[in-house]
């Protein structure tokens, strides 16, 4: 086109990349942000106002009602939407492989551990969900974003036969500190909840305006 015009197509796309890199920076603070604030509280040199005793380190299979590993995917019954989610170990679209209309496996809350792939990653899980492909999943009296930020911070030698993978024996044996009460952990959980929250949306943003920046150009260029 004519220089003009390269002007302003060239300044368009410049600022939608400085709000990309913007909103990178602001996912990068976040992220540091979380690990920090994990450092602290669970060193226990941070600690919420009015909350004071000693945490204790407990085996996870002495406090779990329950540790389980999922099986095989049921196709016949797979819908690409629906009431109950199927979820795997794949860390993309929160796991979620597809939808059962009327089944689940485990009734939520209950947190998830990935078994196979990139081990070892827990999830907070809300609704009621069926867990596949070995992905692990764990019920407890305990609140699923404190567990969930809990885990994420142990790391155990795994069981390999080639394919790194964490097994029920494995994870049961983890050692986990908790608070003394379950209103602390609520106050913990529900804080990483928000930030995970506030993570996620900066990554949805990324994603919008890598879309836009890429529809831009095939209007402009094609």
């Amino acid at each position: 086109p004519a220089g003009r015009e390269q002007y302003h197509i060239a300044r368009l796309l410049r600022c939608v990349d400085q709000l990309i890199d913007a909103e990178k920076r602001k996912l990068h603070l976040l992220q540091e942000r979380k690990r920090s604030l994990l450092k602290g509280i669970f060193n226990r040199t941070i600690r919420f106002e009015g909350f004071t005793g000693v945490w204790k380190q407990q085996k996870l299979k002495d406090e779990a009602i329950s540790i389980s590993a999922g099986g095989d995917i049921d196709r016949e019954k797979l819908l690409p939407s629906g009431r109950y989610p199927v979820i795997g170990n794949a860390l993309s679209n929160n796991g979620i492989i597809g939808y059962y209309a009327n089944d689940y496996e485990v009734k939520g809350p209950a947190v998830t551990v990935t078994g196979r792939g990139e081990v070892g990653v827990a999830k907070a899980r809300e609704m009621n969900f069926t867990p596949v492909v070995r992905l692990l999943a764990i019920k407890s009296l305990h609140d699923s974003h404190f567990l969930e930020c809990a885990i994420n911070l142990h790391r155990a030698p795994l069981e390999s036969t080639g394919v790194p993978q964490l097994t029920i024996p494995i994870i049961s044996n983890y050692k986990l500190l908790f608070p003394p009460t379950l209103m602390e952990e609520m106050s913990i959980g529900l804080l990483f909840k928000h930030i995970d929250s506030l993570i996620a949306a900066v990554f949805l943003k990324i994603e919008l305006l890598n879309l836009k920046k890429q529809s831009l150009l095939q209007q402009m260029f094609v």
